[in-house]
């Protein structure tokens, strides 16, 4: 179970040793969210579960279905584990890039972010969903700067509202995204780099979902 006192390496091990365990839930749910997109008449239809594994960590689970097609392996499904803290909740994503799981840590003050910059009143879990139903996929972008003496690796993630910007924990496969711009408040060279990486996202995103 994930709790407040573990280390960013402790972390990204627990999600690892968890992610099986909501990937079996989420194969219980198969057959139940198939029959809602084969019922549906609406698309893209978004499907959301909460739910806590038997390592007691909570997470969202999140299916997108764009046809009565995308069912079973053709349904887009994404998982968000989250965790309460003292001053609000922290979401953890796991992302898969060339076959390696890298993890995107979302804290509070993310969501707050992206709230106020969308004018979304919302809060804690129903924020959270909202934010990933919308923007569970990404094109990175990184750079390096120099922060007191040593160089950081900063990422920007363009998603489909905007770009979650953070940094890279040192060594490890995990990024702190610090906070959230919409594309309209992007300035000077930002405007051409982030249209350019949220086009590759498009394309791989519209690959990843099975056309009729």
């Amino acid at each position: 179970m994930i709790t407040t006192s573990m280390t960013t390496s402790e972390l990204l091990e627990e999600i690892k040793a968890d992610y099986q365990n909501i990937f079996s839930i989420s194969d219980t749910k198969d057959a139940k969210v198939s029959r809602i997109i084969n019922k549906s008449g609406i698309f893209p239809l978004r499907i959301h579960s909460f739910v806590t594994t038997k390592r007691k960590n909570k997470w969202l689970i999140l299916w997108e279905a764009h046809n009565k097609k995308d069912i079973g392996d053709n349904c887009r499904i994404s998982f968000v584990c989250y965790h309460d803290t003292n001053h609000g909740k922290y979401a953890y994503m796991p992302v898969f890039v060339n076959g390696k799981m890298i993890l995107l840590v979302f804290p509070p003050h993310f969501f707050r972010r992206f709230a106020d910059r969308m004018g979304i009143n919302l809060t804690g879990k129903e924020l959270i969903k909202r934010y990933f139903e919308i923007n569970n996929s990404y094109s990175f972008t990184f750079s390096h700067e120099e922060v007191d003496g040593r160089y950081r690796e900063n990422v920007s993630a363009t998603c489909k509202e905007g770009i979650a910007m953070g940094f890279k924990a040192v060594v490890l496969d995990v990024f702190l995204m610090k906070t959230f711009i919409t594309y309209d408040m992007c300035k000077g060279d930002q405007v051409g780099i982030f249209a350019k990486s949220e086009g590759i996202r498009r394309i791989q995103h519209d690959k990843s979902i099975t056309k009729v």
